[in-house]
This record gives C-alpha cells, sequence and structure tokens, in this order.
C-alpha cells in the first residue's frame, strides 16, 4: 500500500474567508498525486468538509483527524490512486491505517536510535492518538456490525480475542508514552512486547475480521461503513 513519505501539502483554512474555505480544500486535494497528503488546519469540526468529501471525491481519499479542538482541528486527508467512486472496503481502508500506524511507530524509535529522545517525545503521541482512535473506531463501528451479521455476541467469535488484546495493547501505550522520551533500554522493551502482541493481533484483522465483515455486507454496505469510520474523531 502507498503511504505517504514525502512533506505533506499544509493548507491553514483559518486565514481565509469563510466562503473560500471548502473551495481551497477541494481544489489543492485536487493538485495532489496519489500517495501525497494534504494537511487541513480549521477552526471548527471538520465533519462538514468531510461530507463534502464523501459526495464530491467518493473512493478518492483517507481521512485521518489528527487534531481535535477545542480550537484547532488538524485533519490529514491522503489522495488514494483510484478511480472517482469507488467503493471503499473494509479490508483495504483497515489495512491502510495499520501500515500508517507502523510508518508513524519506526519513525519514534528511528528517533530514538539516533539518540534524539526529544523528537522521539514529540514524534509519539500522534502514533498514540492515531492507534487509540483504531481501536476506538473497531470497538464501536466495526465490531457491532460483524456480530450482528455473524450472530455472535460481544462475548464471542474473534471480537472477544481482539478486545481483550486492545486492552493489552493500550497498557503498553501507555507504559511506552512515559519512558519513550528518556534513555535506558525501558522503551524498546515495551516496543518489541507491543509489536508482538500487534503483529498477531493485525494479522487476525486483516485475514479474518476484515474480509469476513466485507464478506457479510455487500460492497455498498462496506462502503458506507468505511464512510461512517472516517467520520469518527
Amino acid at each position: 500500500m502507498m503511504i505517504e513519505t514525502a512533506t505533506p501539502t499544509l493548507l491553514d483554512t483559518r486565514t481565509l474567508a469563510k466562503t473560500d474555505r471548502c473551495r481551497s480544500v477541494l481544489e489543492s486535494f485536487d493538485r495532489l498525486e496519489p500517495g501525497q497528503t494534504l494537511v487541513v488546519l480549521t477552526d471548527h469540526d471538520p465533519r462538514p468538509l468531510l461530507r463534502h468529501f464523501q459526495k464530491d471525491r467518493p473512493g478518492l481519499f483517507e481521512w485521518t483527524p489528527q487534531e481535535s479542538g477545542p480550537t484547532l482541528w488538524r485533519t490529514e486527508i491522503f489522495r488514494r490512486a483510484a478511480n472517482r467512486g469507488a467503493l471503499r472496503r473494509v479490508t483495504e481502508a483497515l489495512a491502510w491505517d495499520h501500515d500508517r500506524l507502523d510508518a508513524l511507530l519506526s519513525r519514534t524509535f528511528d528517533a530514538r536510535a539516533a539518540g534524539r529522545l526529544e523528537d522521539a517525545r514529540r514524534l509519539w503521541p500522534e502514533f498514540e492518538r492515531g492507534l487509540t482512535r483504531h481501536i476506538r473506531f473497531e470497538e464501536e463501528l466495526l465490531f457491532p456490525v460483524f456480530e450482528e451479521k455473524a450472530g455472535l455476541s460481544s462475548n464471542q467469535g474473534p471480537t472477544a480475542v481482539m478486545r481483550a488484546e486492545h486492552r493489552e495493547i493500550q497498557m503498553l501505550l501507555e507504559g511506552i508514552g512515559r519512558v519513550v522520551g528518556a534513555s535506558g533500554p525501558a522503551a524498546e522493551k515495551l516496543r518489541a512486547e507491543l509489536l508482538r502482541v500487534l503483529g498477531g493481533h493485525n494479522d487476525k484483522e486483516e485475514l479474518v475480521l476484515y474480509p469476513g465483515t466485507d464478506g457479510l455486507l455487500s460492497p455498498e454496505e462496506s462502503d458506507e461503513l468505511v464512510g461512517r469510520i472516517q467520520a469518527s474523531s
């Protein structure tokens, strides 16, 4: 999957007239090449802008909230290599987010390996927020849909295992957050444990849960679920 490596384009809509903001964001997005990212700063919840993208640029973008108020909202909008109107599938949308998070974790610990502890401390919250959001939209949106369609309760089947693993992952995130900017081996030891848990967890999701959900839904239902996931903050 294509993950952004170049410096994103930044658009601060707070400097624009309110009547020009949506048009400017759409025009800036249209200038992106597939694999590039637009970072949009707003002074209000940008979900109305998301609805414009879902209506006018369906299938062309990934939408990732990075900061959510109360005075500043920062959103990353990634340009997909896809045709306008392409229906989204849960498997590719959420596996893309796995890859995005893997890249953020690597950046954090690359900084530590280079001795840049302050950079690691600065980079870590973006990964932690992103993985916490990923866990939240799985538990609030994805898992209930899968359980309903599969005729399972929340304490049986693959989602029960994944909920338990989420709790383990969250404990490891808290532990790493306390030491990621400090010298010594503690952060690397906790990262190794996190990678161990995430490796098996993500494999089960990408090989079992995500395709299983897509198999239980029509293409239109999968696309609608991905749209709801995008709107989660």
